[in-house]
């Protein structure tokens, strides 16, 4: 939260500090209250500091044992049809992960759907981040960062076959809207991330041409994930 921020709260004690010292009192009194207000605002910051370092730390440990003894999965990428032994990208985007975390639920019903879905973002974000590093041509793997993005974004659709409706009704919790706002918000941040790579591309790259992934053919199968 923004007043777990040390700008913040430098901010506050310096306005304090002018409030107090305008009102005739002595400037060593002023700094001592400054002082002690000072240590309980920033021992706060650290507590928050590491609540958050905690609960992002228990989460990565909740997908790493997620796909702890997997082995690979069908694909016609081989080179990113096997599981790591723990995950190694995904990590660096926070969003990213509580997407996936936001339908671990669907686990209950399909483990190897949700296990390609983890693997799927992880290899997302990999080559994301190699492209970014160059060391990936971005000529060479920006259709593969792309044809990730539909596989994603397809295999989200298809949890609904999966999920039970009456979920709704037995546990209070609206399954199917939760699925949907997922998709929603994996496509608009994912495009996002296409823009940045196009960006790189045309202007880091000097290149002239990368895959359009604007237009489109018709495809009934492919509505809605652009």
């Amino acid at each position: 939260m923004f007043f777990y921020n040390y700008y913040f709260a430098i901010f506050i004690l310096a306005l304090i500090f002018f409030f107090l010292s305008n009102k005739n009192l002595s400037i060593l009194l002023s700094i001592i209250i400054i002082i002690i207000i000072g240590y309980y605002y920033f021992y706060n910051i650290n507590i928050y500091d590491e609540n958050l370092k905690s609960t992002f730390k228990n989460k990565l440990n909740t997908l790493n044992n997620d796909i702890k003894d997997k082995k690979s999965i069908i694909d016609i990428n081989y080179f990113l049809n096997k599981f790591p032994i723990q995950i190694r990208y995904l990590n660096n985007d926070k969003y990213l992960i509580e997407l996936i975390l936001n339908i671990r639920f669907i686990k209950l019903f399909d483990e190897a759907k949700y296990s390609k879905l983890l693997l799927l973002f992880e290899n997302f974000m990999k080559i994301y981040i190699f492209i970014l590093a160059d060391r990936y041509n971005i000529q060479d793997y920006f259709s593969t960062f792309i044809d990730i993005r539909t596989t994603i974004i397809k295999e989200l659709y298809s949890i609904y076959i999966i999920i039970p409706i009456k979920l709704k009704y037995i546990y209070n919790i609206n399954t199917f809207l939760i699925i949907k706002e997922t998709i929603q918000n994996f496509i608009k941040y994912s495009r996002k991330m296409i823009l940045i790579l196009e960006n790189y591309g045309f202007k880091e790259k000097g290149l002239y041409y990368l895959q359009d992934t604007k237009y489109k053919p018709y495809d009934k199968n492919n509505l809605e994930v652009y």
